[in-house]
């Protein structure tokens, strides 16, 4: 049987092999190999401890999710500090768009014309939430709708997917934690609308 150990002997090229076989221990020393280093490079780029943890967070449980499939055409590293770099891109870049978002609904706030425009703006943020949720990984997606709005237990869940209730689980926690990050601006927006 093999063991961390052997795995911590394995170059990044069998690691990769090892992995798309879906082989756990391998996806492990890949995760223990680099999510320090990612994790600096993160915070470097974002300042910000908790958003770098989840960026890293995000692209590791990617990884692990679209094993099968995953196609790596350069070294390990740079696919890893590359995936790293378009996460956090397309992060301030939604970032932008809610703090646009954001703006117009202060500036409707301070003009009065706030309550006139409430169940547009509600929609909006409806709809922005929905969006992040379709952006899930699929797998992920489905666990958490059927958990979430079909209010299913972990265990029916599990049944009705044919995966492992801890499955079920890790797949919740990473949703909530990949939602809470793109969603802390919206909440915030919701509190907003709600104290209006």
């Amino acid at each position: 049987m093999k063991t961390n150990a052997y795995y911590s002997t394995l170059n990044d090229s069998n690691l990769i092999e090892c992995l798309l076989k879906g082989d756990e221990l391998a996806f492990a020393e890949i995760y223990s190999r680099y999510k320090t280093v990612l994790f600096l490079h993160a915070r470097r780029m974002l300042q910000d401890d908790e958003q770098a943890r989840d960026v890293v967070q995000e692209i590791f449980t990617a990884i692990w999710i679209k094993k099968e499939e995953l196609r790596i055409s350069t070294s390990l590293k740079s696919y890893l500090f590359s995936s790293v770099k378009h996460k956090i891109l397309n992060l301030l870049l939604h970032q932008k768009h809610v703090e646009k978002h954001m703006q117009a609904m202060l500036k409707l706030h301070n003009t009065g014309s706030f309550s006139t425009d409430l169940a547009v703006q509600e929609k909006e943020m409806a709809r922005l939430i929905e969006a992040e949720i379709q952006n899930l990984p699929a797998r992920m997606r489905e666990v958490f709708v059927l958990s979430r709005r079909e209010e299913l237990s972990n265990k029916e869940i599990a049944q009705r997917m044919g995966i492992a209730e801890e499955t079920v689980k890790k797949q919740i926690v990473y949703a909530l934690k990949i939602l809470r990050v793109k969603l802390k601006v919206i909440s915030f927006l919701l509190i907003l609308l709600n104290q209006s």
